[in-house]
């Protein structure tokens, strides 16, 4: 899941395939149910009439007296249980209207086509058997259902013409031999909840005839019949089948690696534009994670834009995303939030879809080792100064606070903003924090071997330990279970040097000044993009200030350096005018000063885009009578084109006061190209762009 918190946000999750079983199906892992599933929507009334049938065997060492079904959409009965992207619980009374409710219910339920009891509670369907079923025993156990879908923007509803089907049918449990019982866990209003077995899906589903639909598994027949259409659909080996669907549906496709990628999008403002870019980088982040940690274990991947609020979420086969907004014109090193949210969630289809693990006891097993390879994606594809690279996402983050230990279950956290803090951005750091212990081969070979040995089973956090174990040794593995199972985690370790934060910001600012001078031409950042890649800046300071306006500007030097220097490890000359050298008007320079009495100024005056000196300044055409101004503005230096000169005149008249430092400071306002104070005291200002 990519989650968007109303306080903060984050951007998530690291799933990664190993494994070398052909792409063009998945492997058969042996002995699995198999589901199949008749449906038919009631478009008018926003109900699914399903009938469900499950052959299955008891491949557990225990008898069982009873077999447990998930009804995980009964939690849209109550505003307080509904699962949620960005809220733990609802403070207040807080009332949905009737359509905004889900509820299933189970109509009858057959074991060996005759009826036996059962039980419909707390998300919870139990099905009490007439005699034990043995180990190897089968069982087929049917069911008539009706789901009422909710409208609204959440995982499950209905909105806007778009339908989200995602944990909306009964699912059997899993079985717990040492404890002999089934999980009942309600699904969570945080995180996630799914546990499941992967099982083989076979489903006919009944929708109107104008109905696209993109489904878990492959589409392999459609039949007409007056008004709708009946789809036959199959999923092998998946732990969830989920369904999106809209009469309004375009569709993208793409083919990587024998992989055919799908984005279902809406119409709209530049949508299509907005869908071939997330399908391209969908695609490349399989590319990468079949070369890095193994192959895609299907052959088709979908992408579906749906109201869905407050980020994405993963499902076997299908990313669902809320709506899509217009991201052309983006650089690479500065990628939007929802080109990582779509990498993210395809990242999920190898950790949660084919490494499953329990995520309402574990979340950190699939969340935060997605957070953690979404990142190690954009380092690998963007390098390591990428706003969405390792570097930035996770080792910036690191400082000392109280947490959980980062295994706790989803209901251990107190509040949304802990679950977040843990499981998306401190759980991420345990994989930098092994990555920097074991190096980079061992790293990867951990989890390549994790993917492939785990592929379609449900892994633990002592899975992933004793795969840490077995490629780097007990030392290793001791110290990242602790690092796992103790509170407050802080891997010092991996905290950015001193350097490597100066050289993080270098890169950061340098690829934004060149973004803003790339949109608008030369600006005023031009001058700190010029220093940034290596060249000298010359500060022409001049002796004939009022004593006010003198400390003022030794102030305005003082303070520039220091930023520079801490900041970007930067330097700045500062030579007095009247020691200017003929070498070091060549240079990039800032010019500062009266305009009357500034030597420089009056011989270059002329030459530059605004002249100080001019009884009028003209800027697009506009004519201002020079009379008590002062202001900045970037040129090209006059005595060599290839340099720039920043000039900064004062009004003589009008002394200054301390806003002039951030005023024309060029590490601000550094997207523009002028700022004039007319009026002295008065302070009307005017800043953009003389041309």
């Amino acid at each position: 899941m990519k989650v968007k918190s109303r306080i903060l946000s984050l951007f998530l999750a690291f799933f990664i395939i190993f494994s070398f079983i052909p792409i063009s199906f998945a492997e058969n892992v042996g002995d699995i149910n198999e589901y199949k599933i008749d449906i038919k929507l009631n478009h008018n009334e926003k109900i699914l009439n399903g009938k469900e049938t499950l052959v299955f065997k008891n491949n557990y060492n225990r008898e069982l007296k009873e077999i447990v079904f998930h009804l995980y959409p009964d939690s849209y009965n109550d505003i307080k249980t509904m699962p949620a992207l960005s809220f733990l619980g609802i403070e207040g009374e807080v009332k949905l209207a009737k359509e905004e409710l889900g509820d299933i219910h189970i109509e009858k339920v057959l074991v060996n086509k005759k009826n036996i009891k059962y039980t419909q509670d707390k998300e919870v369907l139990k099905i009490s058997l007439d005699k034990p079923l043995k180990q190897g025993e089968k069982l087929d156990i049917s069911m008539d259902f009706t789901l009422k879908i909710p409208f609204g923007r959440n995982r499950l509803g209905f909105y806007e013409d778009v339908y989200s089907l995602t944990n909306w049918y009964p699912i059997l449990s899993i079985y717990d031999e040492k404890t002999g019982k089934w999980d009942e866990n309600p699904y969570h209003p945080v995180g996630e909840s799914n546990y499941s077995d992967v099982a083989n899906y076979n489903v006919h589903l009944t929708v109107p005839k104008d109905m696209v639909v993109a489904p878990t598994g492959s589409i392999i027949d459609e039949k007409i019949e007056g008004l709708n259409k009946t789809l036959n659909i199959k999923a092998e080996n998946v732990r969830d089948f989920v369904f999106m669907m809209s009469p309004k549906y375009k569709v993208l496709t793409k083919e990587i690696d024998g992989v055919k990628l799908y984005n279902y999008y809406l119409p709209g403002d530049k949508k299509q534009n907005s869908a071939q870019i997330l399908l391209d980088e969908a695609g490349k982040a399989v590319s990468f994670l079949n070369k890095k940690i193994g192959k895609y274990a299907y052959d088709e991947l979908r992408i579906a834009e749906t109201g869905l609020l407050g980020g994405a979420m993963e499902y076997p086969q299908i990313v669902q995303m809320g709506f899509y907004q217009p991201i052309d014109g983006y650089e690479e090193e500065y990628i939007p939030s929802i080109l990582e949210m779509v990498v993210h969630e395809v990242i999920h289809q190898w950790w949660y879809v084919g490494v499953g693990n329990n995520e309402y006891k574990e979340p950190f097993l699939d969340e935060s080792l997605t957070v953690f390879t979404t990142a190690y994606y954009f380092e690998n594809e963007y390098g390591k100064y990428n706003n969405r690279a390792v570097n930035m996402k996770i080792r910036r983050s690191i400082y000392e606070s109280e947490i959980p230990a980062l295994n706790s279950s989803v209901d251990d956290f107190k509040d949304f903003d802990s679950y977040v803090h843990t499981i998306y951005t401190k759980g991420p750091q345990f994989f930098e924090d092994l990555r920097k212990r074991v190096g980079e081969e061992k790293f990867t070979k951990i989890l390549q071997n994790y993917y492939k040995k785990f592929l379609f089973k449900n892994a633990t956090i002592v899975d992933l330990l004793n795969t840490i174990e077995e490629v780097a040794g007990k030392g290793i593995r001791k110290t990242m279970e602790v690092a796992v199972s103790k509170p407050n985690y802080f891997p010092q370790n991996i905290q950015l040097t001193q350097e490597e934060d100066r050289a993080m910001e270098v890169e950061n600012k340098k690829k934004y000044l060149s973004k803003k001078e790339k949109e608008n031409g030369l600006v005023v950042g031009s001058l700190i993009l010029r220093c940034l890649n290596g060249e000298e800046i010359v500060f022409v300071k001049p002796n004939n200030l009022s004593q006010i306006d003198a400390k003022l500007m030794d102030y305005f030097i003082e303070n520039m350096s220091e930023e520079l220097q801490q900041i970007y490890g930067l330097n700045i000359k500062v030579v007095e005018e009247n020691r200017l050298t003929e070498k070091d008007k060549l240079k990039n320079l800032i010019v500062f000063g009266y305009p009357k009495k500034s030597s420089i100024m009056n011989k270059i005056g002329p030459k530059l885009p605004i002249n100080p000196n001019s009884d009028e300044i003209v800027i697009n055409n506009i004519k201002i009578k020079n009379e008590n101004i002062s202001g900045m503005f970037i040129a090209e230096n006059p005595y060599n084109k290839k340099k720039l000169s920043l000039i900064i005149f004062l009004d003589e008249s009008n002394t200054q006061d301390d806003s002039f430092m951030f005023n024309y400071n060029p590490l601000y306002n550094d997207g523009i190209q002028f700022i004039l104070n007319v009026n002295g005291k008065k302070n009307v200002q005017i800043k953009g762009m003389y041309k």
